[in-house]
This record gives C-alpha cells, sequence and structure tokens, in this order.
C-alpha cells in the first residue's frame, strides 16, 4: 500500500491508504512508529458540526476586532459612511434617552421652557393716551429733526407725529371675540377711574428727553402727583383686563413716557453699525419743557391694522374721560406756556451761539444767531405776539 496526504479544510492534513480497491479510507488512529514524527489530530476526531461551530466563533471574534469594510457601490457613495457609523449609533442613543416608554419624545424641562417662551404670543393690542395738544407734537418734531440734521440714518426710527401717544398696558388679542372683551374691560374701568379722578383733570406735564439702552428715545414725565394718579390709573386698566382673562403672566413695571423715537423700527440700522443712538444728538433737550396733556381719553388700538385717515392707529374703542378735550385753554395756562416757549427760545439761541463760536474758533457766525444783546428784543417780541393771542381768544 502506498502512504497518501491531503489538505484538509481547516489546514491540517490527512494521512491514509489506498486499498486494492483504489478506496480512499482514512484511519481513526496511525501506528506508534509511525506517528513518531508528529502529533497532530486527524480531521476524522473532530465532527463536522463542532468545525462549522468553531469556524462561526472564529469570525465572529474577528469581527469583534476589526470592523469589517464595506468594499460595496452603495459603500463606495459616501466617502464617510464608517464613521457616520458611529455618529449614527451615537445620535439613536441620544433619541432613545429623549423618548418614553410610549415612543413619543419627552422634552426636558428647559427644552419645554424654551418652546414655551418662543410660542408665546406676540401683543397686538395696547391701551393708550392720544397726545392731542398741538405744541407737544410740534416741539417732538423739533427734536426729530434736530437728530436727523446730525444722523440722516435715523430717519426710519422716528414715530410720527400723528401717531404720538403714551402706552398704559399692551396685549394680545387672537379674535374678534377677545376685542369685544377688551372693549367691555375698558368700560367696566370707568367707575373705578372717575373714583380716583374725583371729577377732577389728569393733566400730564411732559419735559426731557432720555433714553432706555440708547436703542428708545423718549420725552419724559415731570415729577409730581400726576405720576401716583397715572400708574394708579394704569393698575386698574390692568386689573380690569385680568378679569376678562386678557394679560397672562407678570406686567413690566409701568414707566410713563412719551416715545419720539426707537431702532426696533429700522432693524437694517444694525446691519449698518448703527446699534445705539448716540445722547449727545439730542443732549440740548434734556431739559426742554414740551408741554401739558390733558388726558380726555383713552383708547383701545390696534399695532397691525391700517392706521386711520388722521394717521393715528386704528382705535377699536375709547373711554370718554370728564368730556373736556375741547375747551378752551385759560389765560393764566396760555401766559403760562408763552413764558415757557420764550425761555426755550432764548435757551436754544445762545447754545447756537455757543457752539458757533467754537467751530469758528472764536467768532460768531452772526448771520446765523443774533448777538446776545437782541436776546431781550427778541423776548420781548414773544411776549407781545403771546399777548396779542391771549387778546385775540378773548
Amino acid at each position: 500500500m502506498e502512504n497518501v496526504t491531503g489538505p484538509c479544510d481547516d489546514g491540517d492534513e490527512v494521512v491514509g491508504h489506498r486499498s486494492q480497491n483504489d478506496v480512499f479510507v482514512t484511519t481513526g488512529a496511525m501506528d506508534p512508529v509511525q506517528n513518531e514524527s508528529t502529533s497532530t489530530p486527524l480531521a476524522k476526531d473532530i465532527p463536522t458540526e463542532r468545525k462549522t461551530r468553531v469556524k462561526r466563533e472564529r469570525r465572529k471574534m474577528l469581527k469583534k476586532k476589526s470592523p469589517v469594510i464595506d468594499h460595496s457601490p452603495a459603500s463606495e457613495g459616501s466617502a464617510a459612511s464608517k464613521q457616520g457609523l458611529t455618529e449614527s449609533e451615537s445620535s439613536q442613543k441620544k433619541m432613545k434617552r429623549k423618548l418614553g416608554d410610549s415612543g413619543a419624545r419627552v422634552d426636558s424641562e428647559e427644552e419645554k421652557k424654551t418652546k414655551k417662551q418662543k410660542g408665546s404670543q406676540r401683543p397686538n393690542y395696547f391701551v393708550s393716551i392720544p397726545i392731542t395738544n398741538a405744541q407737544i407734537s410740534a416741539a417732538v418734531v423739533e427734536v426729530q429733526e434736530s437728530v436727523l440734521q446730525q444722523e440722516p440714518r435715523l430717519v426710519k426710527a422716528m414715530i410720527p407725529a400723528p401717531t404720538l401717544h403714551m402706552t398704559l398696558l399692551v396685549t394680545h388679542l387672537a379674535s374678534q371675540e377677545q376685542i369685544s372683551l377688551a372693549a367691555t374691560a375698558l368700560d367696566k374701568a370707568m367707575p373705578s377711574l372717575a373714583e380716583l379722578l374725583v371729577g377732577r383733570a389728569l393733566v400730564l406735564p411732559f419735559s426731557g428727553v432720555g433714553h432706555f439702552r440708547k436703542e428708545v428715545v423718549f420725552v419724559g414725565l415731570a415729577p409730581g402727583q400726576h405720576r401716583d394718579t397715572l400708574e394708579k390709573l394704569a393698575e386698574v386698566l390692568q386689573r380690569c383686563f385680568e378679569e376678562q382673562g386678557l394679560l397672562q403672566g407678570e406686567c413690566r413695571g409701568f414707566e410713563p413716557h412719551l416715545t419720539i423715537m426707537k431702532l426696533s423700527k429700522a432693524p437694517k440700522l444694525r446691519s449698518q453699525g448703527l446699534k445705539r443712538v448716540n445722547p449727545d444728538l439730542f443732549s440740548s433737550y434734556t431739559d426742554r419743557f414740551f408741554g401739558d396733556q390733558r388726558v380726555d381719553r383713552l383708547d383701545l388700538c390696534s399695532m397691525l391694522k391700517k392706521k386711520q385717515e388722521d394717521g393715528y392707529y386704528h382705535t377699536e374703542s375709547s373711554l370718554q374721560l370728564g368730556g373736556h378735550q375741547h375747551q378752551e385753554p385759560s389765560e393764566a395756562e396760555l401766559q403760562r406756556v408763552s413764558k415757557r416757549l420764550v425761555e426755550d427760545a432764548v435757551n436754544r439761541a445762545l447754545n447756537q451761539y455757543k457752539q458757533e463760536t467754537l467751530q469758528n474758533g472764536g467768532g460768531p457766525n452772526t448771520a446765523a444767531v443774533p448777538p446776545p444783546e437782541n436776546t431781550k428784543e427778541s423776548t420781548a417780541k414773544l411776549d407781545t405776539s403771546a399777548n396779542s393771542t391771549t387778546d385775540s381768544r378773548k
């Protein structure tokens, strides 16, 4: 017989002999003399199923130790597919943490708070005191024109004179039903307001120009008892609107002011580098008296609807207070206003004279500003014109 060797599937050699009928027969064990040179077990000692299981386990171990690189056409389409595998697994883990038992997304408390703030409805209505005194409107226009001469880009930030008002509260009204409720709240405030005013007129003296964070420029309200009355009036309105369910959350502290310009009206200015209004632009008006506004009515106005023909906001409802809006001013009031106008004119002339003196290196521009000695004459002329106006009204 002739000894024959041949390769096995797992790399081991098989030893056997060929019989007379040329049938290949494997032997279960080798002769001790023949086995002295090798101790490798025969392939037949390991059952076929066990060999298959061992191969599978080896493949699994290899897969765990080194990731399998997919060279299929689909995988070649993305250069970072294998790196994205880890990222996708990480994102899936994060998603699982945000999913509840039912499979629905569960937001954290911080996310809920952020969504609530984003979803909150912006105000679209407000209750205001309209500025009906032409003296105040004219003085505001004068300040705006002075600022625009120095910074023309602020033209779109100016509040038009016909829309001048003092805001008492803001709210969001989502339907016509809520608008009707707001009008009802305004009417229900009347008894409390009448008790607060006790038949006396509420007069608001406006004086001086200030700003909020250099983004909103306003005319301030002079100090006095009228401020306390105005704050109580605003509190009455807020309470009536809360009773109708038209105010949600906490209202900001009431700070009475008359806005004359604000940067939020012209958002493109930020891209142009104009993020703040320089207070020097209106520094000459910090002590200016603008006039007295008598509170004769309160208006419920829309921020979004088309304005009225006179330029004022679309008014849904108004509440008349006292009904003296067309009453002629008294002689004492006219004299007081005339005196303030004269003082303001003199102060403006002196300020302009000083500025031109500095600009011209000590020499004033006599063509632009009259000499200081002529100030008394101009004052006398203004007093004469004021007196003549008083006589004509009589």
